[in-house]
């Protein structure tokens, strides 16, 4: 790896935090929406995607790595009580790193369905995961339970 591009991965990845913690902090001032309900099929091709265009970044088991932050401990924390429209519109605007702006709202719904379930969400029905920012903005991503929390402390 060149200097520039791990100064690069480092940038990104500060600001990638930046605002993380801010759309986390400005949420958790607000309600808590709906359930959020997701398909199983919506999770299944999620996982397809995730292998495709995110796992070569963000790990096979969303561990992360050197520059990169995890999807499952660091990930929920960040994200929890936020509306998942601004996660939704993160991925689609930013995701893959590599070809930001690619995926199709199917393929985003589809991602973060994948990334909710992987994180312990329940679904609430087999209702899939809607795609219109309008609706996921009535949708908040979960806030992990203090038994999960727990559960995944080595």
């Amino acid at each position: 790896m060149t200097r520039s591009f791990t100064l690069r991965t480092a940038l990104l990845a500060s600001v990638l935090s930046v605002f993380l913690l801010h759309t986390a902090h400005a949420a958790s001032q607000s309600g808590n929406g709906h359930a959020v309900s997701f398909s199983a099929e919506q999770v299944a091709h999620g996982a397809q995607i995730y292998a495709g265009a995110c796992a070569m970044c963000h790990g096979a088991d969303l561990e992360g790595g050197h520059d990169v932050p995890d999807l499952s401990t660091y990930f929920t924390a960040r994200w929890a009580n936020t509306p998942i429209d601004q996660l939704a519109g993160y991925i689609s605007r930013a995701m893959p790193l590599m070809a930001p702006g690619t995926l199709p709202p199917q393929d985003t719904a589809a991602l973060v369905a994948f990334l909710l379930h992987q994180n312990g969400v329940v679904s609430a029905t087999d209702a899939p995961l809607p795609m219109e920012e309008a609706r996921l903005a009535k949708l908040r991503f979960p806030a992990p339970s203090a038994s999960s929390a727990a559960a995944t402390k080595p």
